[in-house]
């Protein structure tokens, strides 16, 4: 069956060969008849264009039309006779192509001879003569390629006709099996499809991870080039972009080279880098500390390939370590300060308050007068010192005043001006206007002395120092690039010079107590701590702006204070009131002070009660049969304070009038060192005048 099959498919082959073979010459002969007709007629038509050149004998018009016939229509030439059969004009083609000669030396190609009178108004005047190239073979054989072409499409369509059964029956198998493997595929599909979406999940959650750190993260070569960075790296170290940051060397953000090559050293010899501190620069410029973690990635040879690392910005968090390792020394040196201050101040009220009893009894004309002087100066002096101790350690009380800083100022420059002498000009520059401030005026007169003393020792020779005041107001955007700095309304009060400045040691150094670039007797050292002691306490903050050879500028801001300025009376020590036989209660555990203030009292006409202690004050105040007018007390007693003493004291005279003194607070009477509205208190040492005065203000409190 399969046999006769092939023998009819190669018999109709050969049928069909043959009909195609007599269709193509059947065609060749047609189309060699129509193409000689056609070029018959169209050589007739040349010779009617030329008739006009023949008849006028224009030789140039003839050559031109025929030379374009020739090349236009494959003439191998063509010449032009007139009646007499004279040469009028010959044209020549172009020389056929080596194919052409190919084809004419087969006979594929013939020459056929093209003739046909030339006539003018119905004359003839003459011939017109071609040989033309019968290139019709090119036809032929286009025909021939086509013929071809369709046997063998026919062929082959007959070939997959026959094929198609077969095929059918093997593909009705192949299915069947394909079906098997695409149901296994579709499985095989679904689970890498699975395993795509997962590896994209955690793709998606490790560029999250990255993006989204806290940590600066980064992956970089091991010639220090950045390869890929998150958002927290680019601000960071300020890039304005991710280009900028990967045009950027990792060498160019250490400080120096050995900060990069120790990284790299500790890297490649532990493969990991752990809490590893160094300080970076910013792109501006700005010096930043970080903390970095980071590992090693190696290649299959052992070869670092790469670096990925983290970076904590931690330049914050160390500047707040160091201000609170400051603060925490300053606040050890002022508890020192403040309990060494105690009892040295009793000590010191004990002989101003005998030398001034001795020189109410002393001529001023006699030699021991001179001496009781001296004594009383040196005193005075250690009591001052005692008050620059407790003003750094914040320790005394103090009676906060609303101020219009311009008004104390003014008040003091006469004093300062003695005080900074007569080569140095003091140049003062007010504000128009002031919001007021809340401070005790005393602690004005501390702060301009001191930084006016230490200006003046700046100085060499003539200079200038300059007081100025103004109004500030700070947000929190600039406080946060501004550390030290307090966001709110603030109160300037400046002091510049003109002098030798500072260096970055005694920049450093600025506020410790009893630091000081003078030389010995020259000063304390207490200064500077001391008006840091007092702006801190009025919740404000200072700074300092200095240049070698220039001078120095000291900033200090004090908080603005909403409420209207009222004047308030101050206490005078310039004469010592006496009293009228008021019964005066004193408590104090110093037997040396209470002996002291007890005879002071006596000889201003007070009528006065004391005790050692507050048991036995409170008992005598129960058994007491009349009025007591004033409780002096001590603040820091054993058994209880003064401030128990006095509510007890209280309580059982309802009218009593209260003044507190003391070496230092504790924060006993004071609120953060604030006496409270209407709270009488003398520092110790105290001198028999200021005793007399704070005495006689206290009787006469409403």
């Amino acid at each position: 069956m399969h046999r006769e099959s092939v023998l009819t498919h190669k018999l109709a082959t050969a049928l069909t060969a043959v009909f195609l073979l007599a269709l193509f010459c059947a065609g060749v002969l047609l189309h060699d008849l129509h193409i000689r007709k056609k070029a018959h007629a169209r050589f007739t038509s040349h010779a009617v264009i030329v008739a006009n050149a023949l008849w006028n004998h224009n030789r140039m018009g003839a050559f031109e039309y025929l030379s374009l016939a020739c090349r236009s229509h494959n003439y191998a030439s063509i010449v032009m006779r007139d009646t007499r059969g004279k040469l009028f004009q010959q044209a020549s083609g172009q020389a056929p192509g080596k194919l052409q000669q190919f084809f004419i030396g087969l006979g594929l190609i013939p020459r056929v001879t093209l003739a046909s009178p030339v006539r003018y108004n119905d004359k003839v005047i003459g011939s017109l003569q071609a040989t033309w190239y019968c290139d019709t073979i090119y036809f032929d054989m286009i025909v021939l390629v086509v013929l071809v072409l369709v046997f063998v499409i026919f062929q082959l369509y007959r070939g997959l006709v026959h094929e198609k059964k077969a095929l059918k029956d093997r593909v009705a198998h192949r299915t069947r099996e394909l079906s098997d493997l695409n149901t296994s595929l579709q499985q095989e599909i679904m689970k890498h499809k699975n395993a795509q979406e997962d590896l994209q999940k955690s793709e998606e959650r490790y560029r999250a991870y990255f993006e989204e750190n806290i940590a600066g993260a980064y992956i970089s070569s091991p010639a220090g080039r950045l390869i890929a960075c998150n958002r927290e790296y680019l601000r960071i170290f300020g890039f304005s972009d991710r280009r900028q940051a990967l045009d950027t060397p990792l060498t160019d953000i250490y400080t120096t080279k050995a900060d990069r090559e120790k990284f790299l050293e500790i890297l490649l010899k532990n493969g990991r880098v752990s809490g590893h501190e160094t300080t970076f620069k910013r792109t501006d410029g700005t010096l930043i500390h970080l903390i970095e973690n980071a590992a090693a990635v190696f290649d299959k040879d052992g070869n670092l390939h790469h670096i990925r690392g983290f970076l904590l910005d931690v330049t914050e968090k160390r500047s707040l370590e160091s201000q609170l390792i400051q603060t925490q020394k300053m606040e050890s040196i002022g508890r020192l300060a403040g309990g060494v201050a105690h009892d040295f101040n009793n000590m010191l009220n004990v002989i101003l308050g005998h030398t001034d009893l001795a020189l109410d009894k002393v001529e001023p004309s006699a030699p021991l007068y001179k001496n009781l002087q001296q004594i009383r100066k040196a005193a005075s002096h250690s009591a001052d010192i005692t008050k620059q101790l407790l003003g750094f350690a914040r320790k005394q009380a103090i009676s906060p005043k609303a101020l219009d800083l311009n008004e104390t100022v003014e008040g003091m420059l006469k004093m300062l001006r003695r005080l900074i002498g007569e080569d140095i000009d003091l140049l003062w520059q007010p504000a128009k206007r002031l919001w007021p401030v809340k401070i005790d005026p005393s602690q004005v007169d501390q702060i301009l002395a001191n930084l006016c003393v230490n200006a003046r020792d700046a100085i060499t020779g003539m200079g200038k120092i300059t007081i100025e005041t103004g109004m500030k107001s700070f947000d929190r955007s600039y406080c946060a690039d501004h550390p030290d700095f307090v966001p709110g309304d603030f109160v300037l009060l400046a002091v510049s010079d003109n002098g030798c400045g500072m260096d970055q040691e005694t920049q450093a150094n600025l506020f410790e107590p009893f630091y000081t670039t003078k030389g010995i007797g020259k000063g304390t050292g207490l200064g500077l701590s001391t008006v840091y002691g007092i702006v801190k306490q009025n919740k404000g903050f200072i700074s300092v702006y200095t240049e070698q050879g220039t001078g120095t500028s000291f900033h200090v801001y004090l908080p603005r204070y909403g409420d209207a300025i009222r004047q308030m009376p101050e206490v005078s020590v310039a004469h010592m009131p006496s009293g009228n036989g008021e019964t005066i209660l004193i408590v104090e555990d110093e037997d040396a002070i209470l002996e002291l203030l007890q005879t002071m009292l006596l000889q201003l006409g007070y009528s006065v009660i004391a005790e050692s202690s507050p048991s036995s004050a409170l008992a005598l105040a129960r058994a007491y049969d009349g009025r007591i007018h004033l409780l002096i007390t001590d603040v820091v007693m054993p058994e209880m304070n003064g401030r128990e003493l006095a509510r007890q004291i209280t309580a059982l005279y309802p009218q009593i009038r209260l003044l507190f003194m003391s070496g230092y607070t504790a924060n006993v009477i004071a609120h953060q060192g604030v006496l409270d509205q209407g709270v009488q208190f003398i520092q110790k040492p105290f001198s028999m005048q200021e005793i007399a005065a704070r005495v006689d203000r206290a009787l006469k409190q409403q």
